[in-house]
């Protein structure tokens, strides 16, 4: 299975786009900066194969004219909506029919995305509600895999013998020493089951589990057999049907199941929990593991940043025996540096060892993920008089379009690894999440200590969410235990991110910026200091007695400069929120480069307690940097 052409006449921002999928790999990596239509391209490719799939059945037309060629098993097909008429291989039709077309179109969303994810929820509840009383044989063709399924995707390749390459793949990604012979699961009433005539009175095989029907019966009555009845020597715990929460929490014997099901493949013991899932029933399964080290652990132990290539080998793994489409819309988003590096590597090296019946499409922003790359050429979007287009681009021209000249691009330099990053520096660490705030700090500290070398080194590390792994994690202290780290988080959504750390405050001002000592280690985290002005109830609520952070506060680097003469036009009211809000995230780093450096240093008197805490916790004869190893 592999595309090989597409057409769009009009989505949103593409308009007259057109793409050849030449070459031979089975993975197309489309790359751009924020805005330029990556994610349009999936959304209208979900829109097209949802007309196509569902177009006998409704005969619905779709709102835009298209054009997709692909082949299966070497027969070539084109298929095309123009103006209310369907055409396939160039001759007018009124049905699909027996046209071959593939399996599924699988979906990995990050999160990003809202629209993505909106759109595999349509198509989810409209087949949710074709589902009568669970008597169905039908599987959902658009399978959406976004966070949620990290439970599901994990417990079933586990479920699989110690012998299964996909499973022996899992545990060494992540870690897992051993994995407890039980998977715990917890079933809730189902959508179907909305009315009395399904209570569960007896709890036998009359109406257990609200009354399925179909292969939902059959699976469930299958999957009974497995409940694991040893419990000698286990201690007590709840398990069987609780009728005052209406749910079922069940443990089943791993080795029965894998027994039961023997005559399923990985893919179908998959589909049969995904439709449990999909009827609204499956709410829990989870499995105990032991990590490395001795740790104990479950699914939920690990973070979708560690999860992102398992979720990509599960979903390929998964499906390697029917014809798919894979859209990986900015799988890599949420992931730090090194991982990044790593990520696009291990993504070819899982679709290369499988058949060749699964085109994965996947798209990025990200100048790191795109480092370990080959040298063949990746598709950029670009915005050019006011019309999308895709272009072929060496590596290092997308990796040098991407990064705006922040990121200085050789083959032999590793600086976009954190790693590398610390091991070449001696100066203590502060961390902030963008390029941006690397510019306005750095602008600031020489604005206010002129005659001073930079006596720290202000890391753009990438995404908040990268502070907190790092800094929750103990392996960097341990590698590096005499280097002090600092981090600053955004006055925002990070703020979550900031508290969720801990920690011993140290500065409980708001107006010096809250910070906290992590314990046990060398690192203080700040929130971005909130001068006293009309901001500040963005982000602070005075009158309240119990928690004077806002539910949803707002305010970013670039507020530190809002109100100083002349910069009226980089804000904006927000009509929904009346929020005061920077312009956008496009020019955050024309504004950063441009206009802060003019700005008079009284415009940065607000950072000046930060930068004297971070310099009174450190050496002072320490400077410059030292060669990577």
């Amino acid at each position: 299975m592999r595309l090989t052409s597409l057409y769009i006449g009009q989505y949103k921002n593409l308009r007259d786009f057109s793409l050849s999928f030449d070459g031979s790999s089975f993975i197309d990596v489309f790359v751009g900066k924020n805005g330029t239509g990556k994610s349009n391209l999936f959304e209208a490719l979900i829109e097209i194969f949802r007309h196509i799939v569902e177009f006998d059945r409704y005969k619905a037309p779709c709102d835009f004219n298209y054009r997709i060629g692909f082949e299966i098993d070497g027969k070539a097909t084109e298929i095309g909506w123009n103006s209310g008429k369907l055409t396939i291989g160039g001759k007018e039709r009124k049905t699909i029919g027996k046209t071959p077309l593939p399996n599924n179109v699988l979906i990995y969303y990050s999160g990003h995305n809202d629209t993505v994810a909106k759109l595999v929820e349509q198509y989810e509840e409209a087949f949710r509600k074709r589902i009568k009383r669970a008597d169905f044989n039908e599987a959902r063709y658009f399978i959406g895999v976004g966070p949620e399924y990290k439970e599901l995707l994990l417990a079933v390749l586990l479920m699989q013998p110690d012998t299964c390459k996909a499973r022996q793949f899992i545990c060494q990604k992540l870690g897992i020493e051993t994995v407890a012979s039980e998977a715990k699961v917890v079933l809730e009433r189902p959508a179907y089951a909305a009315d009395s005539r399904f209570d569960i009175e007896f709890n036998d095989e009359t109406d257990r589990y609200w009354k399925p029907e179909g292969i939902t019966k059959t699976f469930l009555d299958r999957l009974h057999g497995c409940i694991n009845t040893t419990t000698t020597g286990s201690p007590v715990r709840s398990e069987g049907y609780f009728s005052a929460d209406d749910r079922y929490i069940l443990y089943f014997d791993i080795a029965k199941i894998r027994q039961e099901f023997a005559d399923f493949s990985p893919q179908e013991l998959f589909r049969q929990f995904d439709n449990l899932k999909t009827l609204g029933m499956l709410a829990e399964i989870t499995i105990p593991l032991q990590l490395t080290g001795g740790m104990d652990a479950t699914i939920a132990h690990f973070s979708d940043g560690q999860f992102q290539s398992v979720y990509i080998y599960s979903i390929v793994e998964l499906f390697k025996d029917r014809n798919c489409i894979t859209l990986l819309d900015e799988p890599d988003s949420f992931l730090h540096p090194e991982w990044q590096f790593a990520f696009l590597k291990q993504v070819f090296e899982i679709t290369d060892t499988t058949p060749k019946n699964n085109h994965v499409l996947m798209s990025s922003h990200s100048a790191a993920t795109l480092c370990s790359l080959d040298d063949q050429p990746i598709s950029l979007f670009k915005i050019e008089n006011s019309a999308v287009s895709c272009f072929k681009r060496s590596k290092k021209e997308v990796i040098h379009e991407l990064s705006d000249s922040f990121i200085q691009y050789s083959e032999d330099e590793s600086k976009l690894l954190i790693d590398n990053v610390i091991r070449s520096s001696l100066r203590p660490i502060l961390f902030v999440e963008g390029p941006s705030d690397v510019s306005i700090l750095n602008t600031a500290y020489r604005k206010l200590y002129p005659d001073e070398d930079i006596s720290i080194l202000i890391q753009d590390a990438f995404d908040r969410g990268f502070i907190r792994t790092l800094l929750a994690r103990h392996e960097v202290f341990a590698t590096y235990p005499d280097k002090q780290f600092f981090a600053l988080f955004d006055f925002d959504d990070a703020y979550n991110d900031w508290r969720d750390l801990g920690g011993e405050f140290q500065i409980t001002d708001i107006s010096l910026g809250l910070c906290r000592k992590l314990g046990g280690k060398n690192a203080h985290t700040f929130l971005l200091p909130v001068p006293d002005n009309d901001l500040r109830k963005q982000v602070w609520d005075e009158s309240n007695p119990t928690e004077k952070i806002r539910p949803k506060p707002h305010f970013c680097v670039e507020h530190i400069f809002w109100g100083n003469d002349g910069l009226g036009s980089w804000f904006r009211t927000d009509d929904k929120s009346g929020l005061i809000k920077f312009k956008g995230d496009k020019h955050k780093v024309r504004f950063a480069k441009e206009v802060v450096p003019t700005l008079t240093p009284d415009c940065f008197e607000v950072f000046r307690p930060m930068f004297d805490f971070i310099k009174s916790k450190c050496p002072a004869d320490v400077e410059g940097e030292v060669a990577a190893p």
